[in-house]
């Protein structure tokens, strides 16, 4: 046994540093670097790279560099972030940092999103949004991702609940006193989206079979492999997709009740 096999025996230490392997080396760089100069964005992720890895961190430190650099609050969420995620996988990967610097690090980047995200406004109004309830199922370690998604929504003038260490019944119940237009569950490795799947099955039998459910993930198409997914409406790495799924079914429900009331 070598030793990195050594520094992980405990299976959920192996778990938890395998969804962040997973995205480090499957993650779609061309989503992560749409911004017109990629090299700044790259940079700016090496930047997050070393605050949150300092025993000094400090996130308003940290934030307050980015934007004399220039950036944006949603740049910094969308595009910085996740490719400072990415970053610290691939150097466990390499084996230049440790798993507790590398879960350290990822902590780290999760307050400074945290903390930005409740100092940014939706770019449109709350009156044409819709409701959303994103989970992370209670198998999967890795939460980055259904943040910066929340962020995502949110800013588009979504209303919506985070809920962590998700289980069938809590979904359930959230679902019949809020009524969602959608679900969202986001896995990073292959054991959290069989899990996840089991989960959404309970889910179908306890509550409305009408409710729309989606799984994503930077690297879905790839832990998904194998995995029977049909409680799912739509899987896929696209919040756009999601978006346009839930708001062609709004239109096919008004639609109905159009030809209900005139006939």
């Amino acid at each position: 046994m070598n030793e990195k096999n050594n520094r992980f025996s405990q299976s959920s230490d192996i778990d938890h540093i395998s969804s962040l392997v997973y995205s480090a080396l499957n993650a779609s760089k061309g989503h992560l670097l749409r911004p017109a100069n990629p090299e700044w964005v790259e940079h700016a992720g090496m930047l997050l790279v070393r605050h949150c890895l300092s025993k000094n961190f400090n996130y308003s430190a940290a934030l307050q560099e980015l934007l004399e650099l220039g950036f944006k609050r949603e740049t910094i969420i969308d595009h910085c972030i996740p490719i400072a995620a990415v970053r610290l996988g691939e150097s466990w990967v390499n084996d230049s940092l440790s798993f507790s610097e590398v879960t350290i690090g990822s902590s780290n980047l999760q307050v400074l999103l945290k903390e930005i995200a409740q100092k940014t406004k939706p770019t449109v109004g709350l009156d044409n949004g819709r409701r959303y309830l994103i989970c992370v199922h209670q198998s999967e370690q890795h939460t980055l991702g259904a943040l910066v998604l929340g962020d995502m929504l949110r800013r588009k003038g979504h209303s919506l609940k985070i809920k962590l260490n998700a289980s069938s019944s809590e979904i359930c119940e959230l679902q019949r006193a809020n009524d969602y237009d959608g679900i969202f569950f986001s896995s990073a490795s292959y054991l959290s989206v069989k899990e996840t799947a089991d989960c959404v099955k309970e889910i179908r039998k306890q509550c409305s079979e009408k409710v729309s459910i989606f799984l994503g993930g930077s690297n879905i198409d790839k832990i998904s492999q194998g995995v029977d997914l049909s409680g799912f409406n739509l899987v896929t790495n696209s919040l756009d997709a999601v978006t346009e799924y839930v708001e062609n079914k709004a239109k096919r429900e008004i639609n109905r009740l159009n030809e209900a009331a005139q006939g």
